[in-house]
Protein backbone atom coordinates (compact mmCIF):
# COMPACT_ATOMS: atom_id res chain seq x y z
CA UNK A 1 0.00 0.00 0.00
CA UNK A 2 1.26 3.49 -0.98
CA UNK A 3 0.84 6.01 1.58
CA UNK A 4 -0.77 8.98 0.01
CA UNK A 5 -0.19 12.47 1.22
CA UNK A 6 -1.03 15.79 -0.84
CA UNK A 7 1.60 18.33 -0.77
CA UNK A 8 0.15 22.20 -1.78
CA UNK A 9 2.36 25.68 -2.24
CA UNK A 10 1.15 28.88 -2.62
CA UNK A 11 0.63 31.40 -5.21
CA UNK A 12 3.10 34.26 -5.75
CA UNK A 13 2.56 37.22 -3.39
CA UNK A 14 3.14 41.02 -2.45
CA UNK A 15 3.89 41.37 -6.14
CA UNK A 16 6.66 39.28 -6.69
CA UNK A 17 7.18 36.95 -9.57
CA UNK A 18 7.76 33.48 -7.89
CA UNK A 19 6.63 31.83 -5.03
CA UNK A 20 9.94 29.40 -3.69
CA UNK A 21 7.28 27.28 -2.09
CA UNK A 22 6.33 25.96 -5.61
CA UNK A 23 9.91 25.67 -6.39
CA UNK A 24 10.18 23.52 -3.82
CA UNK A 25 7.01 21.58 -4.53
CA UNK A 26 7.84 21.06 -7.93
CA UNK A 27 11.57 19.33 -6.97
CA UNK A 28 9.40 16.73 -4.76
CA UNK A 29 7.38 16.14 -8.22
CA UNK A 30 10.83 15.43 -9.78
CA UNK A 31 11.58 13.11 -6.57
CA UNK A 32 8.20 11.54 -6.80
CA UNK A 33 8.84 11.09 -10.56
CA UNK A 34 11.86 9.82 -10.65
CA UNK A 35 11.60 7.27 -7.69
CA UNK A 36 7.95 6.12 -8.35
CA UNK A 37 8.62 2.79 -10.67
CA UNK A 38 11.23 1.70 -7.96
CA UNK A 39 9.60 -1.09 -5.79
CA UNK A 40 11.09 0.41 -2.93
CA UNK A 41 9.53 3.91 -3.57
CA UNK A 42 6.03 3.82 -0.46
CA UNK A 43 4.65 7.16 -2.04
CA UNK A 44 1.74 8.52 -3.96
CA UNK A 45 1.74 12.54 -3.76
CA UNK A 46 -0.94 14.88 -5.39
CA UNK A 47 -0.20 18.41 -5.87
CA UNK A 48 -2.22 21.45 -5.45
CA UNK A 49 -1.55 25.04 -5.87
CA UNK A 50 -3.30 27.55 -3.17
CA UNK A 51 -3.97 31.23 -3.58
CA UNK A 52 -2.69 33.58 -1.30
CA UNK A 53 -5.82 34.53 -0.23
CA UNK A 54 -7.56 34.57 3.25
CA UNK A 55 -10.87 33.85 2.65
CA UNK A 56 -10.10 31.02 -0.10
CA UNK A 57 -7.32 29.37 0.29
CA UNK A 58 -8.38 26.85 3.44
CA UNK A 59 -11.22 26.61 0.96
CA UNK A 60 -9.15 25.39 -2.33
CA UNK A 61 -7.61 22.78 -0.30
CA UNK A 62 -10.65 21.39 1.19
CA UNK A 63 -11.99 21.15 -2.24
CA UNK A 64 -8.80 19.46 -3.22
CA UNK A 65 -9.30 16.87 -0.07
CA UNK A 66 -12.87 15.96 -1.42
CA UNK A 67 -12.34 15.56 -4.83
CA UNK A 68 -9.76 13.36 -4.23
CA UNK A 69 -12.20 11.25 -1.30
CA UNK A 70 -14.51 11.47 -4.17
CA UNK A 71 -12.16 9.62 -5.96
CA UNK A 72 -11.83 6.87 -2.77
CA UNK A 73 -8.53 8.45 -2.68
CA UNK A 74 -7.69 8.14 1.35
CA UNK A 75 -5.31 10.68 2.58
CA UNK A 76 -2.62 9.82 5.33
CA UNK A 77 -2.00 13.50 5.47
CA UNK A 78 -1.54 17.13 4.04
CA UNK A 79 1.94 19.07 3.85
CA UNK A 80 1.71 22.58 2.78
CA UNK A 81 4.40 24.70 2.06
CA UNK A 82 4.41 28.54 2.13
CA UNK A 83 7.47 31.02 1.32
CA UNK A 84 8.87 32.80 4.37
CA UNK A 85 11.79 34.96 4.63
CA UNK A 86 15.44 33.58 4.63
CA UNK A 87 14.40 30.23 7.07
CA UNK A 88 13.26 26.96 6.70
CA UNK A 89 11.49 25.90 9.06
CA UNK A 90 8.51 23.69 10.41
CA UNK A 91 5.53 25.28 11.68
CA UNK A 92 4.18 23.50 15.05
CA UNK A 93 1.08 25.45 16.12
CA UNK A 94 -0.49 28.39 14.87
CA UNK A 95 -2.08 31.48 15.98
CA UNK A 96 -5.78 32.22 16.28
CA UNK A 97 -5.25 35.58 14.50
CA UNK A 98 -4.94 37.29 11.34
CA UNK A 99 -3.08 39.91 12.13
CA UNK A 100 -0.79 42.09 9.55
CA UNK A 101 -0.98 45.90 8.93
CA UNK A 102 -0.33 47.09 5.49
CA UNK A 103 0.04 43.97 3.72
CA UNK A 104 -2.10 43.19 1.92
CA UNK A 105 -3.39 39.33 0.41
CA UNK A 106 -3.77 38.87 -3.51
CA UNK A 107 -7.54 40.37 -3.27
CA UNK A 108 -6.23 43.39 -1.29
CA UNK A 109 -7.86 42.64 1.80
CA UNK A 110 -6.14 43.65 4.82
CA UNK A 111 -6.48 41.80 8.35
CA UNK A 112 -5.70 43.86 11.91
CA UNK A 113 -5.78 42.17 15.08
CA UNK A 114 -8.73 39.71 13.66
CA UNK A 115 -9.66 36.79 15.58
CA UNK A 116 -9.86 33.45 13.21
CA UNK A 117 -12.05 31.77 15.23
CA UNK A 118 -13.98 34.29 16.93
CA UNK A 119 -15.47 32.00 19.41
CA UNK A 120 -12.24 29.75 20.75
CA UNK A 121 -11.04 30.96 23.97
CA UNK A 122 -7.44 29.34 23.03
CA UNK A 123 -5.14 31.63 21.29
CA UNK A 124 -2.39 28.97 19.95
CA UNK A 125 -3.91 25.77 18.07
CA UNK A 126 -1.85 22.95 17.78
CA UNK A 127 -0.73 21.00 14.24
CA UNK A 128 -1.53 17.30 14.44
CA UNK A 129 1.58 16.04 12.45
CA UNK A 130 4.59 13.18 12.78
CA UNK A 131 7.03 15.74 13.66
CA UNK A 132 9.49 13.48 14.95
CA UNK A 133 10.27 12.14 11.31
CA UNK A 134 11.07 15.79 10.19
CA UNK A 135 13.30 16.41 13.17
CA UNK A 136 16.26 17.67 10.86
CA UNK A 137 14.12 20.89 9.88
CA UNK A 138 14.17 23.50 12.68
CA UNK A 139 10.42 23.43 14.41
CA UNK A 140 9.14 26.81 15.20
CA UNK A 141 6.09 27.92 17.14
CA UNK A 142 4.42 30.60 14.95
CA UNK A 143 3.53 31.03 11.38
CA UNK A 144 2.99 34.91 11.88
CA UNK A 145 0.14 36.17 11.56
CA UNK A 146 -0.49 36.48 7.71
CA UNK A 147 -1.88 33.90 5.01
CA UNK A 148 0.10 30.96 5.81
CA UNK A 149 -1.03 31.20 9.56
CA UNK A 150 -4.43 31.54 8.50
CA UNK A 151 -4.40 28.29 6.51
CA UNK A 152 -2.66 26.40 9.42
CA UNK A 153 -5.22 27.85 11.92
CA UNK A 154 -7.95 26.74 9.50
CA UNK A 155 -6.38 23.04 9.00
CA UNK A 156 -5.62 22.86 12.26
CA UNK A 157 -8.93 22.71 13.36
CA UNK A 158 -10.24 20.69 10.63
CA UNK A 159 -8.01 18.39 11.12
CA UNK A 160 -7.62 18.11 15.17
CA UNK A 161 -9.22 14.71 15.24
CA UNK A 162 -7.28 11.27 15.92
CA UNK A 163 -8.93 9.36 12.74
CA UNK A 164 -8.32 12.54 10.50
CA UNK A 165 -5.70 13.19 8.26
CA UNK A 166 -2.57 14.96 9.35
CA UNK A 167 -1.47 18.37 8.58
CA UNK A 168 1.58 19.95 8.67
CA UNK A 169 3.32 23.21 7.64
CA UNK A 170 6.51 24.00 6.66
CA UNK A 171 8.37 27.45 5.59
CA UNK A 172 10.28 27.53 2.70
CA UNK A 173 12.89 30.56 2.04
CA UNK A 174 12.35 33.16 -0.33
CA UNK A 175 14.08 32.19 -3.45
CA UNK A 176 17.71 33.61 -3.17
CA UNK A 177 17.77 33.77 0.88
CA UNK A 178 17.90 30.35 1.74
CA UNK A 179 21.75 30.07 1.54
CA UNK A 180 22.51 26.63 1.59
CA UNK A 181 18.65 25.78 1.70
CA UNK A 182 18.07 25.67 -1.83
CA UNK A 183 14.83 24.58 -3.66
CA UNK A 184 16.30 21.11 -4.13
CA UNK A 185 18.09 20.62 -0.51
CA UNK A 186 14.13 21.77 0.78
CA UNK A 187 12.71 18.53 -1.18
CA UNK A 188 15.31 16.28 -0.39
CA UNK A 189 14.96 16.97 3.43
CA UNK A 190 11.56 17.11 3.29
CA UNK A 191 11.29 13.49 1.14
CA UNK A 192 13.73 12.22 3.72
CA UNK A 193 11.17 13.52 6.27
CA UNK A 194 7.96 11.66 4.53
CA UNK A 195 10.67 8.44 4.48
CA UNK A 196 10.99 8.45 8.28
CA UNK A 197 7.26 8.22 8.99
CA UNK A 198 6.98 5.36 10.87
Amino acid sequence: MKRVWLITAFEAFAGRPENNSQFVLNEIKKLAEENTNQPDWPFQFFFHILPTEYDQCHLELMKKVESLSKEKIKLEGILSLGEGAEEFKLETQANNLDDVPNFPDNKGVIRVEQKIFPKMKEELIPLRFPFEAFARIRSSKSPGFYVCNHLCARMGVEFAGEKKPYFGFIHVPRTGMGGIFTAEVCAAMIVNGFKKIT
